[in-house]
């Protein structure tokens, strides 16, 4: 018999030994409560919800884990990288969530298919991807949660979740996704080299 509150205290202090290379959302033998992972989407969902943002956000399940879509305008002016004053009130119900989960978090940009040539951002990429770093430095400096959790990924316009055939999906194309991992990102083990290493060195 498990007993699940001395299972969570030991996950609890288990996690900073282990680097965040373990993951407690794995529901136990016989336990009826629902899962972390599924918890925190449901939580996520429903603070969306509160805040009158359904349409402009989603949540939902996918192999990598939990992602979470911010569409549009919901955390950026049209080819711009700051946060509107406005998104602080989303990403700080979501931060809060996080806070109470160990896992990775892979924060990824996506733009529409219009081109963008900025002295700050020359093409897609480098928009998506700064609002993605924009997005972690924000959990990171505005809620004190571990920086090692996180990785900044920009797509620019090569992931699409909806056809760039009007503004409406343009908007939705243009998007955050805070993907709350169910597994490391990171391999274990060690490395079997293609090329051998410099001398001295070594993985």
């Amino acid at each position: 018999t498990v007993d699940l509150g001395k299972y969570r205290a030991l996950a609890i202090s288990l996690r900073g030994s282990l680097a965040g290379n373990s993951f407690f959302d794995l529901p136990l033998r016989g336990q009826t409560e629902v899962e972390p992972l599924q918890a925190f989407g449901e939580e996520v969902a429903q603070a969306i919800t509160e805040m009158g943002l359904e349409g402009q956000a989603a949540v939902f399940r996918t192999e990598r884990g939990v992602v979470i879509s911010l569409y549009g305008a919901v955390l950026f002016d049209l080819g711009k990288a700051d946060i509107r004053p406005e998104a602080a009130a989303i990403l700080d119900r979501v931060a809060a969530s996080l806070a109470r989960i160990p896992n990775y978090v892979s924060v990824e940009g996506s733009t529409d298919d219009l081109p963008i040539n900025s002295l700050l951002f020359p093409t897609n990429w480098e928009l998506s991807v700064r609002r993605a770093t924009t997005v972690v430095r924000y959990f990171i400096d505005r809620h004190g949660l571990e920086p090692r959790r996180f990785l900044a990924v920009g797509y620019g316009e090569y992931q699409p979740m909806f056809p760039n055939d009007s503004e409406a999906n343009r908007a939705r194309n243009r998007r955050v996704d805070i993907v709350v991992l169910s597994h490391s990102p990171f391999p274990r083990g060690r490395p079997e080299p293609i090329l051998p290493p410099s001398p001295g060195l070594s993985p």
